[in-house]
């Protein structure tokens, strides 16, 4: 079974973020498309600009068939005005190779921009990422 397959709710900002968590978990690239408004745009950290549902839908393509992706957002904001909102958060993946490796574990802070349609249903427009800065050595380290 896919993401796809299963019942979508949109109708709030966490409903699109578990749909997204639960497509990526099934390993699913095309079950994100509706999850992206026609002019989507993401900055992610260390990484060319992805613009366009399509360019976007290629790349989680290509990553989903070399990892295994356990995602998850904490948010730490969310604001809703109106058709927008905005979130941004922590979001943690766990990516394992499908061919087999070592699981690498990346933490990150995100913005997301969302638009609600005239459906009802939020799609994210907007995203940017950023790594966090590097852990101090603790007092007792050499």
């Amino acid at each position: 079974m896919t993401a796809s397959d299963h019942a979508v709710d949109r109708s709030t900002p966490a409903g699109l973020r578990a749909t997204w968590i639960a497509a990526m978990a099934a390993r699913d690239a095309e079950a994100l498309r509706p999850l992206l408004s026609d002019d989507y745009e993401v900055w992610a950290n260390a990484a060319a600009p992805l613009c366009g549902v399509d360019a976007a839908i290629a790349a989680m393509r290509a990553a989903l068939e070399r990892y295994h992706v356990e995602q998850s957002f904490e948010p730490v904001e969310t604001v809703v005005a109106g058709d927008w909102a905005f979130e941004r958060g922590l979001e943690r993946m766990k990516v394992t190779p499908v061919d087999g490796g070592a699981t690498q574990t990346v933490t990150q802070r995100a913005l997301l921009i969302l638009r609600r349609g005239p459906d009802g249903q939020w799609q994210f427009a907007r995203g940017m990422t950023n790594g966090l800065p590097p852990e101090k050595p603790s007092a007792s380290s050499p």
